[in-house]
């Protein structure tokens, strides 16, 4: 029997940068996982929201209000976290075929590629951070990645467009998964044969948080049948 494993997402309460993701989000994150996930696993929601009404267990966000939208992510370097191989997905995650490959992969923290490369004002293209694969604590173990960010997170929070930039100039040399296995929502629009059915190797793939493609995708039935069907 395979060792059960964590999930964990965060559920930030309120608008930031055209992202408001809602209580159904979370339990479609908790259906698609719950589909193609091959061992036992816990769920965990960081959040800001401690009276919604959620699956598994919730975690309050440390510092909420000064660290909007995707910097609280930063909670997930912090020590105090369930110990056990921890999966984080952001909520606009599609899961539509196996996670094994994914759970399998050795490295204290993991993370897909960055399609782009380089550097410029505070971007740092090297990862996308919408998937993890990690230990609780092991980053700030290694390299104080929370209590560094959080001595002076207003420098860096204007310094850098996001957490995932942060950790490309930080902790530059991370394993990561193939980039085989990750699709982004808006290549099934441009992409005549992606519209009726998925490249054979994509297990995720993230949505359009913006424009809400990652919950209203009539046109592509496919999609949610293979995600939570």
């Amino acid at each position: 029997m395979k060792e059960k494993v964590n999930i964990i997402c965060l559920y930030w309460v309120g608008e930031f940068r055209g992202r408001n993701f809602t209580e159904n989000d979370v339990w479609r994150l908790h259906q698609t996982v719950s589909k193609h996930i091959d061992r036992d696993f816990d769920f965990y929601v960081l959040t800001n929201d401690l009276k919604a009404e959620l699956p598994g267990t919730s975690i309050p966000l440390i510092n909420p209000e000064e660290w909007p939208g995707w910097w609280s992510k930063m909670d997930l370097h912090r020590t105090d976290l369930p110990a056990g191989r921890t999966l984080y997905l952001d909520l606009d995650s599609h899961v539509i075929r196996s996670l094994q490959p994914i759970l399998d992969t050795p490295g204290d923290l993991v993370m897909f590629p960055s399609r782009m490369s380089g550097s410029s004002g505070g971007i740092v293209s090297r990862y996308q951070a919408a998937t993890m694969l990690f230990d609780p604590g092991e980053m700030e173990r290694k390299y104080q990645l929370f209590s560094k960010f959080q001595r002076d997170d207003d420098y860096w929070m204007a310094h850098y467009r996001s957490e995932q930039d942060i950790m490309g100039e930080w902790i530059p040399d991370q394993p990561t998964f193939l980039d085989k296995w990750l699709m982004k929502a808006r290549l099934i629009k441009r992409t005549r044969p992606y519209r009726k059915h998925p490249p054979k190797d994509v297990i995720i793939i993230t949505g359009q948080p913006k424009n809400n493609f990652f919950r209203e995708h009539s046109n592509f039935p496919w999609l949610e049948q293979m995600a939570r069907g």
